[in-house]
């Protein structure tokens, strides 16, 4: 406790989602500290690796959250995910998935592609001050721009670690969500709901679960991708 310094407690944080969602026109958008927006990459996905996605979605919903008394809403079952429907217009489906993330206490997903289906929901997520976990392959690289104030969890077989992360999240329910720094690093604060202890929730988690803290590894391979119609490109006369 003597390292972290509070900035927003739960209280504090409430006051302050309810005027920036009034800002963003979802004034009447209420968290519910049961759900999570499971962020999934689709528009840039290859076909070959969508069912790969999908099977780790449908783990993480069904095998992990449920479990843990967390519904997951699953951004590709939306009417217009990019796979049903290309017609809906950028403001609504912004507007939409916003409300989405507002509505979800946690905001959780695979990062495991170069496009993660969680670029500008982050954003959105760490504005709206979520409670991120990002879930992480030990056999594949990702991204060194990785956010502050986000619980990042690596695995080797997900499938079959699907019962150490209903424990993480279990644990995580046990405390409402603030921001403050521990230290000089931006911190993702749990304050415990029986007592009102504060911890940095990050290095909580590491010290209960540390078999499952991620470490980055630069000689891991990343998953390399090729544009089909890379003609587009190309300068066309009319």
């Amino acid at each position: 406790m003597n390292n972290i310094r509070v900035l927003m407690d739960p209280e504090q944080r409430q006051k302050f989602l309810d005027k920036l969602l009034e800002i963003d026109g979802l004034g009447r958008v209420e968290e519910n500290p049961d759900a999570a927006y499971c962020f999934i990459s689709l528009t840039q996905t290859p076909d070959e690796l969508k069912s790969i996605l999908r099977a780790r979605q449908k783990t993480l919903i069904d095998n992990v959250l449920f479990r843990s008394g967390i519904t997951g809403y699953d951004p590709e079952k939306a009417p217009f995910s990019p796979d049903r429907d290309l017609t809906t217009l950028p403001g609504f489906v912004y507007s939409i998935d916003s409300g989405k993330i507002a509505g979800a206490r946690y905001f959780v997903g695979h990062n495991l592609l170069p496009s993660t289906g969680q670029g500008i929901e982050m954003e959105k997520a760490k504005t709206l001050m979520r409670v991120p976990v990002v879930l992480i392959d030990k056999t594949i690289r990702i991204s060194r721009m990785q956010p502050h104030r986000t619980i990042y969890l690596e695995y080797q077989k997900f499938d079959q670690q699907a019962a150490e992360f209903v424990s993480v999240f279990k644990f995580l329910s046990q405390y409402n969500p603030g921001i403050g720094f521990n230290g000089n690093t931006p911190a993702l604060l749990g304050f415990e709901k029986n007592s009102g202890k504060v911890v940095d929730l990050e290095e909580e988690v590491y010290r209960i679960f540390p078999n499952l803290q991620y470490h980055y590894d630069g000689r891991v391979p990343i998953i390399r991708l090729r544009a089909e119609n890379p003609e587009l490109f190309y300068e066309r006369v009319v």
